[in-house]
């Protein structure tokens, strides 16, 4: 494994796949589907690669893990259309915008997970 591609995520491979696959007409449901298909295909570069996650220092037990190799979220996915000239920065902030008035409205996460809502939250509304 070369070194610093434990904390990679946007290889050459998945940056052409994201180039090749963005439109930028597609709905946010449809942007969780191409979320996913570039998740899958970094979990198989990962694999092919044999990467492992970068080590961690653990506070509590004083000894070093390996720590969880990140996913991509909508939001990554967004932030990589930016970088990689395939959006525009009106676009972008459009793209944000949508997505967090979306995930207001379905309560989910940035990975398309439902967000639970604490005891604290729900006693402030009543």
């Amino acid at each position: 494994m070369s070194s610093g591609e434990a904390h990679t995520i946007w290889f050459p491979e998945l940056k052409k796949y994201l180039k090749e696959n963005w439109k930028a007409n597609l709905t946010i449901p449809k942007h969780f589907k191409l979320v996913a298909e570039l998740d899958n295909k970094l979990k198989q570069i990962r694999t092919e690669r044999n990467i492992q996650p970068p080590m961690m220092w653990c506070p509590k037990c004083q000894k070093r893990h390996r720590s969880r190799l990140r996913s991509i979220s909508i939001t990554a996915m967004y932030f990589a259309l930016k970088k990689f000239d395939n959006c525009t920065e009106i676009e972008f902030k459009e793209f944000m915008k949508n997505w967090k008035l979306y995930s207001k409205e379905k309560n989910i996460d940035i990975y398309g997970n439902e967000v639970l809502k604490t005891n604290l939250e729900e006693s402030t509304k009543a």
